[in-house]
């Protein structure tokens, strides 16, 4: 099944918690994180990891929030 990739704003993350769902975060010194988001917390987005390890990633850090999303046929 094609996926196609869809940027996310850092005001999307309430959602990306609520729907749980698992994202790309790309650091602004360049490392890439996939991990769903779990709760915001003053200046930090706490997330797990694919390996249920939790991290705390600062907001200001993060770049870019990719995700995926089933490709329909138009």
């Amino acid at each position: 099944m094609a996926k196609k990739q869809i940027l996310f704003k850092s005001s999307d993350l309430e959602q990306l918690i609520k729907l749980e769902k698992q994202v790309n975060f790309v650091m602004l010194n360049q490392a890439v994180f996939l991990a769903t988001p779990k709760l915001i917390k003053s200046d930090i987005v706490k997330v797990k990891n694919t390996k249920g390890h939790t991290l705390d990633l600062p907001i200001t850090q993060i770049q870019e929030i990719w995700g995926e999303e089933k490709a329909t046929n138009s």
